[in-house]
């Protein structure tokens, strides 16, 4: 049942700080076997102790690295193993003697080829990254790089570590394989709320952050969050308080505003507040990337939390955008901050406020049962592949634009052009819902550009709010918020045609190409079992005269 904390006195607060202060698992589940699990998620609430006196051992290593000549590191993970390395390498860069970083995460045949053909193999280090040690893009990726360097180093195993929980399927490959080193985390912090451990310390470091002064502002606001036992006082309570007040009310939309320095950092919350709070139908969605505008194209649905850093000349930051925000009315909550290194505290001010926010949710922000859903209609598409050596599925072709689609039964797509189908889900959708634009294709700025440019159309045409992620990256963000959450999204999931004959994964009997579209397949046939509103766009295999045909299309649909 939904707690609204305005209904709630201070001393009520205060009892629920003292439960979470606590660790009480109750506060998100009465089913005891649910509060066992819970339990073994909350070591991010006290590893700073046992990270602090890992972190000589973490700059022994990536000086080890950097003497050794490596100008290229490239990670192989998913979600919460890869989003806070991608975050602070993208923000920080990398240092004068430290090699680049590269977070690869994705399934995508023609992002994986740049990659390769940029790396020098005597000079390249994997990270294979995953707490499970099963998922199945890094351990596919391991695959292919792993046969790619054994080719012509003939000890390929110095060029790989592994970060992973202690027992994993990994950490066996690993030794197995005479890996460089491997790296333990503690298996009681999820991975989520692990970017102040191994996965998000280990990679900063190699490229030369300062993971010193990163983690001491970690620590400090983890320090002022668990010793201060009043409520209105607790910069995570507070937090907490505004994201849960107004999205128990349906102000589901929480737009999430940052100076343009810090801007990636909208990548990891995306994951955790969606993964953590979507599901049961209900949960905050995470608005990141939109272009601004005029307070009345928003919907009575939007809060706004705008990061911003003291530093930022007027001209360049988005006070005056957030002004005309609260003179419109709007909540919006302002967090500043001196520099990018106390985005080492906002990692931590977030994991409280969205496990104390789930609270008022009445969900478990520690599970994420609708990415299982979509994982296993995955393997089985791959199972169909693999037997019978295509995909059950079936597009239709629009006469006018000759792409290939399909939709959900609920838009009844039969003898439908894509023209009228898009017009069908906006019918449905309320105008209170999201769209999402989730493309399995490279990552490139001109795709970008692309979806910005559709993501402004829909909103000013049709006055909703828009997401965008690509896949199978968002599978492990929120994908779990598509299918758990609120039952207000529109999705669009995009696919291209094979330009070529890609190399066969070793081990997996199929390409990059037949994963990534198996992926797709199996979130689509998740959403259409959650009765979600989808369309997926098959693209020729020029995608990008494809995307710029289906602008075209949305673009005349939206205003019928």
């Amino acid at each position: 049942m939904f707690v609204r904390p305005a209904y709630l006195t201070l001393e009520e607060k205060n009892a629920i700080l003292r439960r979470f202060l606590e660790r009480d698992p109750s506060l998100w589940s009465s089913d005891e076997d649910v509060q066992e699990a819970i339990k073994n998620r909350l070591g991010w609430m006290d590893c700073f102790d046992d990270m602090e006196e890992r972190l000589p051992e973490i700059k022994s290593f990536a000086q080890e690295v950097a003497d050794r000549g490596i100008e290229k590191v490239v990670l192989l993970g998913m979600g919460g193993s890869s989003l806070a390395p991608l975050v602070l390498s993208t923000i920080f860069g990398s240092s004068a003697g430290h090699p680049e970083l590269k977070v690869l995460d994705t399934t995508d045949p023609d992002e994986i080829e740049k990659t390769q053909n940029g790396l020098k193999r005597d000079k390249t280090l994997f990270i294979v990254a995953s707490k499970s040690g099963t998922t199945i893009e890094p351990n596919a990726l391991f695959a292919f790089f792993w046969d790619w360097m054994k080719e012509e180093v003939d000890a390929p195993g110095n060029h790989f570590i592994a970060i992973t929980d202690p027992g994993s399927p990994l950490e066996e490959l690993a030794n197995e394989k005479g890996f460089l080193r491997v790296f333990l985390n503690r298996p009681d912090v999820g991975g989520r709320y692990s970017a102040l451990t191994l996965f998000g310390l280990l990679p900063a470091a190699l490229v030369g952050i300062d993971v010193d002064r990163l983690f001491a502002h970690g620590k400090e606001m983890a320090s002022t969050c668990l010793n201060t036992p009043e409520w209105d006082k607790n910069p995570g309570c507070m937090l907490a308080d505004f994201l849960g007040e107004y999205g128990v009310q349906s102000r589901d939309k929480l737009t999430l505003l940052f100076d343009r320095e810090i801007e990636p950092f909208g990548l990891w919350l995306d994951q955790l507040v969606a993964e953590s709070t979507g599901k049961e139908t209900r949960g905050l969605v995470p608005i990141i990337g939109e272009t601004t505008g005029i307070p009345g194209f928003y919907g009575g649905e939007r809060i706004f939390v705008y990061t911003k850093l003291k530093d930022t000349p007027p001209d360049e930051g988005l006070d005056g955008f957030v002004n005309e925000l609260r003179e419109a009315e709007f909540p919006v909550y302002e967090i500043a901050l001196d520099n990018p290194y106390q985005l080492g505290g906002q990692f931590f001010l977030w994991e409280m406020a969205v496990a104390l926010t789930a609270h008022f949710f009445a969900v478990n922000p520690f599970d994420e049962p609708d990415v299982i859903l979509a994982k296993e209609k995955t393997k089985e598409a791959i199972k169909t592949y693999r037997d019978e050596g295509k995909f059950p599925v079936k597009f239709w072709v629009d006469p006018k634009s000759n792409i290939n689609f399909r939709a959900s039964r609920i838009l009844a797509p039969t003898m439908k052009g894509l023209s009228r189908t898009i017009i069908d889900l906006f019918q449905v959708l309320p105008t209170w819902g999201y769209v999402a634009f989730l493309p399995y294709l490279p990552y490139e700025e001109q795709i970008d550009e692309i979806f910005r440019d559709m993501r402004h159309q829909v909103r000013q045409e049709k006055g909703c709010a828009t997401t965008m992620g690509y896949g199978p990256r968002y599978l492990h963000s929120s994908g779990q918020l598509h299918k758990g959450g609120p039952m207000s999204g529109g999705y669009f999931i995009f696919t291209r045609k094979r330009s070529k004959d890609y190399p066969e994964v070793p081990g997996y009997g199929m390409s990059f190409w037949h994963m990534q579209f198996a992926q797709a397949m199996g979130d689509f046939d998740a959403l259409e079992g959650e009765n979600r509103r989808v369309i997926h766009v098959h693209l020729p295999a020029d995608y990008m005269v494809g995307l710029e045909t289906f602008k075209r299309v949305l673009s005349r649909a939206i205003r019928l």
